[in-house]
């Protein structure tokens, strides 16, 4: 019975349980595809429990092999024509840049790690090698999906921060990427010149040529979906707005849930995922060692910075994106690599239940 006892962050477990719920009633609520939502939270759970028994210094020897593996599918996705954000394995389409997210922040923790455990300061040559893995990702999802690039790259600075670089090299660096970054507005690399129509539409708040209609459709719709909602739940799987709102179970499920359950469940969800945060600083805090401390400041930015941005999205507080909302939004991938990632911040917590 003592294997079976639960050790990890009790709290975190139940606000993703409660959030999952959430999803199921969204998804429902919004279309037919709630089967599909539950089979893939199947999944997700799995992996979470998966990860919450396998110890999290196990996972840590697959660091480097999952490094290359997400280069190769970087590199995969690059060639494609298309530009493709997924890539079709045994006929399924799938979403790698989560994976490969994560994967980059398991590699640097382990890599500051070595370091930290000794009280020693990265030298040189070791800032630049994670200074060019990271500029290797991050550069080539921005090709393709500039706004999950901006959060894995916010993500690394917070580790390499919390892992003492110094703050010169920080800074340099900084510089470096946000140089790269206008020339690559200058030149209209990969889907820029989207992002550049997104920023305008939320600037100007009208389509100007060229433009795709549905951005400014879907912006119109989400403000109106909040703006319209009651304190309390009134509108239950009858809301109207959602019927015409495009991507409605998966970018924009922020706006149907308040639009539905009204603007103190829109409240809840919000501070949910601040709390999953603090929680996550205190695991980090109170973790056995660096890569412990290290992986659990990276899921917990990651995670918090990801839902944050959803919901200024459908907010209309920043210009549209592209990001799901963790455990509510309808995902595959998303959802496994995010039950896999909180199943490894509970195996860390368990260490000081």
């Amino acid at each position: 019975m003592e294997k079976l006892k639960f050790k990890g962050d009790k709290v975190i477990l139940l606000i993703v349980i409660l959030l999952s719920l959430l999803s199921v009633m969204m998804i429902a609520s919004a279309g037919d595809r709630w089967v599909e939502q539950l089979r893939n939270f199947g999944v997700g759970f799995f992996l979470l429990f998966l990860f919450y028994h396998i110890d999290y210094r196990t996972v840590s020897r697959f660091a480097m092999p999952l490094l290359i593996l997400s280069g190769v599918l970087l590199i995969y996705s690059l060639i494609d024509s298309s530009g493709a954000r997924t890539v079709n394995i045994l006929g399924m389409d799938l979403q790698i840049f989560y994976f490969i997210g994560f994967c980059v922040l398991l590699f640097m923790a382990k890599f500051m790690a070595k370091k930290l455990n000794y009280e020693e300061e990265l030298s040189r040559r070791e800032v630049i090698t994670l200074f060019g893995i990271i500029l290797f990702f991050c550069g080539g999802i921005f090709l393709s999906n500039q706004s999950t690039a901006i959060i894995l790259f916010c993500t690394c600075i917070v580790l390499l921060f919390v892992g003492r670089v110094k703050t010169s090299y920080l800074l340099i660096f900084c510089g470096i990427i946000f140089f790269a970054v206008f020339i690559a507005f200058a030149a209209n690399f990969g889907r820029v010149q989207t992002f550049k129509n997104r920023v305008s539409y939320w600037k100007n708040d009208k389509i100007t040529p060229g433009m795709d209609k549905d951005y400014g459709r879907q912006a119109i719709l989400s403000r109106a979906s909040i703006a319209t909602a009651s304190w309390v739940p009134a509108h239950v799987g009858t809301g109207n707005i959602k019927k015409v709102l495009p991507e409605k179970d998966n970018d924009y499920v922020f706006a149907v849930l308040v639009e539905e359950m009204g603007l103190l469940v829109g409240l809840f969800v919000l501070f949910a995922y601040l709390f999953i945060l603090y929680r996550t600083m205190r695991i980090a805090r109170n973790a056995e060692g660096a890569f412990a401390m290290l992986l659990a400041w990276g899921i917990g930015f990651w995670f918090c910075m990801q839902a944050l941005i959803h919901i200024a999205v459908n907010s209309f507080l920043i210009p549209a994106t592209g990001q799901t909302l963790p455990f509510i939004s309808r995902g595959g991938v998303s959802l496994a690599i995010s039950g896999a990632a909180i199943g490894m911040l509970m195996n860390i917590s368990r260490k000081e239940m």
